[in-house]
């Protein structure tokens, strides 16, 4: 007991730190109490924009059928004969695809591996089922689904919010495996974990991560996968009383050549220092940056993108595709559902950056990069 209690203190005082680090970026700002209040005041009493029938959304928003056969052709296993479905033979380890199941969950294809980001599957984003903000937009697929044609190799979790850190969801993909998964996690996240989630280590691995501190997963002996958290502007809680007891964090992945490289940034607001993850570790093949949750701006800027934050940080990220996540499937906040869509598109123009850099997409679209090729 005493090694695990000095354990939680390092760990404790290693989030300490990063904590302290953000709080000195000039864009980050602590919201007072009159201001939370002012904005829960706010939420409670103001009507939220519509959101439009279902009928509607099927027309202007709609929800693609994976494309079960491209994901397979990036399954490793379909050349290595360690899996029984039939795949095609020719995977495709030299190309990068991300494939959107909606909100800040993607399924990243690279290097042989498939990695899922942020998975949260369930109808509310929020302690209980019974209440809380209701997906308006479905999931591209089922959890069982999923770990059934595309079998899991890792899962992050950038941060313990509801809509990123989804109980029901992490428990379903652990129910469903077809093989062993790593969960890689920032600092803080791995108690959780192994608190609620129960044995999962008795066919799972859980690495727990500071910003900056790489580890690489190897498949095969062939392939490997190098994930590192990187700092995003943005903050964490379970319960309002645990701020910042645990860390938050993007993902930088890298291939084992070294030739493929993403962003997953998870949850963030702009900050100058997006500008030293891309000269540090880009440029990127592909990045997946939030664009929504923005309105009250003055509230939420801080802590998320809007359009404009999330082209700023296209550039300073050196990213040479990306994709906008953290949008379209639930209402969080105060813009109109299909606002940041809109916005990212004059915003691209403004800019002067051709739109296929930063397309808007839709739930269940596949994009799929070839590093070799892409400028």
């Amino acid at each position: 007991m005493g090694k695990l209690s000095q354990k939680n203190k390092v760990v404790a005082g290693k989030i300490a730190a990063r904590v302290a680090e953000r709080n000195s970026w000039s864009t980050w700002h602590m919201a007072t109490p009159s201001e939370v209040a002012r904005f829960l005041g706010e939420y409670a009493f103001t009507k939220m924009p519509s959101i439009p029938p279902r009928e509607e959304l099927d027309k202007i928003f709609p929800v693609q059928k994976l494309d079960w056969g491209l994901l397979k052709s990036f399954d490793h296993r379909a050349s290595s004969g360690t899996t029984t479905t039939a795949l095609p033979s020719r995977p495709q380890p030299e190309k990068i695809a991300v494939t959107w199941i909606g909100h800040a969950t993607c399924l990243l294809q690279m290097g042989g591996f498939n990695v899922l980001t942020d998975p949260i599957f369930s109808k509310r984003c929020a302690p209980t089922q019974l209440a809380g903000p209701a997906r308006y937009r479905p999931a591209a697929c089922s959890i069982p689904e999923l770990q059934q044609r595309v079998p899991l190799d890792v899962v992050v979790v950038s941060h313990n919010h509801y809509d990123h850190l989804d109980y029901n969801s992490i428990k379903a993909l652990v129910k469903h495996a077809t093989k062993p998964m790593t969960f890689v996690v920032p600092l803080g996240l791995k108690k959780w974990l192994q608190s609620n989630i129960s044995k999962i280590e008795q066919n799972h691995s859980i690495v727990e991560l500071d910003w900056h501190e790489s580890h690489a997963i190897v498949k095969d002996e062939t392939l490997a996968l190098d994930i590192t958290p990187v700092p995003m502007q943005h903050w964490g809680s379970r319960f309002g009383f645990d701020r910042d007891s645990a860390l938050w964090c993007g993902f930088c992945f890298k291939s084992s050549n070294q030739q493929q490289s993403a962003l997953f940034c998870g949850d963030t607001g702009w900050f100058e220092e997006a500008k030293d993850i891309g000269e540090r570790y880009g440029p990127f093949d592909l990045a997946m940056i939030p664009i929504g949750a923005y309105e009250p701006y003055g509230f939420m800027r801080p802590q998320h993108n809007n359009p404009e934050d999330a082209t700023k940080m296209l550039c300073a990220l050196k990213a040479k595709r990306a994709v906008p996540i953290h949008w379209g499937t639930f209402q969080l906040t105060r813009e109109p559902i299909m606002e940041p869509r809109e916005r990212l598109q004059a915003s691209l123009k403004k800019e002067g950056i051709d739109h296929s850099r930063f397309a808007p997409w839709l739930i269940g679209e596949t994009v799929v990069v070839d590093p070799s090729i892409e400028k």
